[in-house]
């Protein structure tokens, strides 16, 4: 199972993964994605380059507390010290408090760029803050609204073992989607192979077999053709196909498994 929207959000922010979430993402090109993708924002809000120095008066931290319905513990704007210090340097007699002096001309101007780059790593630090808490917030919410949704029910599974010159390890699981429809769900440890990998259903005796895509990665998901009778072709099988336009089965197996129907 994959972990919850917000649990991989607060990955994205630096949080460690726990042992089972860490065993997961190894193998789990999605949630790989959407860490990632969550990664991008959050860098992004971090990115001192994209600030213009000026620090938000608390009301938009409150709209944003408000919109995304946060708790109490992060109610309190992230830079309301920062805002009061912003205004003490902004007061005429605060910035007159260091002039140049005949010896250092320059000092005005140098506590001018201090200041400036103070503002400006205040207001990354806000924008960073509101970013984490629109991705928590958001995936929080989404969690809701997916945890309503009605669960795939798992009618068969196996785990699928090596076949010889192999050493990969997989599952396959179908799954009765809320529509319906039928999906394979198929994992492996690996996604080597010399060509490319195809998954198969086939039937007890190897007479005959139903393709129903190529793996990329190391999970995949298939919808099963409508009417096909699962256990008249029970047998998952993962191959590796070289790249001669022979739509035929190479005879090359990575790993194989027999559906508990």
């Amino acid at each position: 199972m994959h972990p919850h929207d917000d649990a991989l959000a607060l990955l994205a922010l630096g949080e460690e993964p726990t042992a089972d979430e860490a065993a997961h993402l190894e193998g789990c090109a999605r949630c790989q994605a959407e860490v990632a993708s969550y990664g991008r924002v959050v860098r992004a809000g971090r990115n001192s380059d994209t600030i213009d120095g000026s620090v938000p008066p608390p009301e938009v931290w409150e709209r944003i507390h408000t919109t995304l319905g946060l708790g109490p513990a992060v109610s309190r704007d992230p830079l309301s010290d920062a805002s009061s210090e912003a205004n003490r340097h902004a007061d005429p007699a605060v910035r007159d408090e260091a002039p140049g002096t005949p010896e250092n001309p320059a000092g005005a101007h140098t506590k001018a760029a201090s200041l400036d780059d103070a503002r400006r790593r205040r207001g990354a630090k806000w924008l960073a803050a509101a970013a984490a808490a629109a991705l928590v917030g958001g995936a929080a919410t989404w969690g809701i609204v997916r945890g309503l949704e009605p669960e795939p029910e798992v009618i068969a599974s196996v785990t699928l073992e090596p076949l010889p010159s192999y050493t990969d390890e997989g599952t396959a699981a179908v799954d009765q989607l809320p529509d319906g429809e039928r999906e394979l769900v198929v994992t492996a440890s690996s996604s080597e192979a010399e060509g490319y990998r195809e998954v198969w259903l086939i039937s007890p005796d190897i007479s005959s077999m139903v393709s129903l895509g190529t793996m990329e990665g190391r999970e995949a998901r298939f919808r099963i053709p409508a009417g096909l009778d699962l256990s008249a072709y029970p047998i998952v099988d993962i191959s590796d196909e070289p790249l001669d336009g022979n739509p035929e089965h190479s005879g090359r197996s990575i790993l194989r498994g027999q559906l508990e129907l």
